[in-house]
């Protein structure tokens, strides 16, 4: 069920002010107030939504993960395995794409330990849909060189650890380049001993900014 436009334009409105405040002071000082006179709704309206800052806090963030992931999997290119499932791989390089784009709201979600919630709840996404991608490719897991949980924890914190370092670095580097240089990273690991390598998906997709 679709939500109501207007709706979704408050959501919005509330998590690009939460993100403008953060970018300015520290979360635990930013108040229900602040975060209503920014986006220019009553706090009514806010208390429509949520329960409190936190809820909110809360919601905000995994909302906008929820972007991410419904961006870069839609233009993942699908897999088909064995039996004729069809897998969804991720797109590294409209990953890439999409936090340069956004990269106001990541810059303050990831740099820094003021939000550790945020990345934690990335980590764990990025966590269950690769995993999730594992179990569907139909391989005897038990048989793998590398237990699949060290596989998925490797593969989660180095595209992580890249993506941050890529922020705190002022995105020198092109989203074309990025992908590729995880690519050749990457392809240095036996796929024996990597076998969700398939998950990332590194073509590059029309309308990539470089």
């Amino acid at each position: 069920m679709k939500q109501d436009p207007r709706v979704v334009k408050t959501q919005t409105n509330l998590r690009r002010a939460l993100v403008y405040l953060m970018q300015h002071e520290k979360l635990e000082n930013i108040s229900v107030q602040k975060i209503t006179k920014t986006a220019n709704i009553t706090r009514g309206t806010f208390y429509l939504h949520y329960r409190d800052k936190q809820d909110f806090v809360e919601a905000a963030m995994n909302g906008i993960i929820d972007q991410l992931f419904e961006h870069v999997l839609e233009k993942g290119t699908p897999r088909e395995v064995t039996d004729g499932k069809i897998l969804q791989t991720m797109s590294v390089s409209e990953t890439f794409s999409y936090i340069e784009k956004n990269a106001d709201v990541f810059t303050v979600l990831l740099s820094g330990q003021q939000n550790r919630y945020f990345y934690q709840q990335l980590y764990n996404r990025l966590t269950e849909v690769i995993t999730n991608y594992a179990k569907g490719l139909g391989t005897d897991l038990e048989e793998i060189d590398v237990p699949l949980r060290i596989q998925v924890a490797f593969i989660t914190s180095a595209l992580l650890g890249l993506i941050i370092r890529w922020l705190d670095g002022g995105l020198i580097y092109t989203p074309r380049y990025m992908t590729s240089s995880l690519e050749k990273m990457l392809n240095n690991f036996a796929s024996s001993h990597l076998l969700i390598i398939s998950f990332l998906d590194f073509q590059t997709h029309n309308g990539l900014e470089i």
